[in-house]
């Protein structure tokens, strides 16, 4: 039989030399933690370095194209500037010529307007109001009376040489005044009512009144145009 003194000695002693197992493997996996701990840092350090550098790289990648970017912006925005300085001067063209073309018509039409003006000018005075009583044809046949005897005179100026100068000019100022207008219409009427015919326009008087009389009708006066002698008689009394 086996001592029991011995027994309890190698009892404790393989309970000591489990123990000292299970303290060895201890220690080997706490190693084996610090190992795998310090290999995590360096990789998350490699890592953290890595995605810093690619960061970087990036952020020049993107400096350069927006670099890039701007100035291809640039060179369109220039180039619209040109554009738009071309186009302007254009429309600044385009106005100048408009009021060109503007100022030429505004110039051609002053100078209608002056030409018009100017044969307007030349032309004859205005007539005076016509005074009650008296009708447009009686006005017709006073200008065409007041033409007949203006030839007339002209005719009987050359004929008679220098002394009928004087009557004839009388005449044209007497036929160019309101007065004489006057008196010539007057008078006209005066012959229109004793004879048939206008002595003046040579066609018949369209207003020709005869009075009731008793005494036989006078003769008529011929119908040739006025004389100087009746243009100056007319004269002489608008003068008077």
């Amino acid at each position: 039989m086996l001592d029991p003194a011995a027994a309890s000695t190698s009892g404790r002693l393989a309970v000591t030399a489990s123990a000292s197992v299970a303290d060895a493997r201890v220690s080997e996996l706490c190693r084996q933690d610090a190992e795998v701990d310090a290999l995590v840092r360096a990789e998350c350090g490699r890592l953290r370095a890595g995605l810093e550098q690619a960061r970087k790289r990036q952020g020049q990648a993107l400096a350069r194209a927006a670099a890039l970017l701007l100035r291809e912006k640039d060179a369109e925005l220039d180039a619209v500037r040109r554009r738009a300085a071309e186009l302007e001067g254009q429309a600044w063209c385009g106005l100048a010529r408009t009021n060109e073309a503007v100022a030429t018509g505004l110039r051609s039409a002053l100078d209608t307007l002056l030409l018009r003006g100017a044969g307007a000018g030349a032309a004859p005075v205005a007539q005076q109001p016509v005074e009650e009583g008296f009708g447009e044809s009686c006005l017709a046949l006073v200008a065409e009376a007041a033409d007949d005897a203006e030839s007339c005179c002209f005719v009987e100026a050359e004929d008679a040489g220098a002394g009928t100068g004087t009557a004839t000019s009388l005449s044209l100022a007497a036929s160019n005044s309101g007065h004489a207008v006057r008196a010539a219409v007057a008078r006209h009427r005066c012959w229109c009512c004793r004879a048939g015919t206008c002595a003046c326009a040579r066609r018949a008087s369209p207003g020709r009144r005869h009075a009731p009389s008793a005494s036989p009708p006078r003769p008529r006066p011929s119908t040739s145009p006025p004389t100087i002698d009746r243009v100056g008689s007319i004269s002489g009394d608008v003068a008077n």
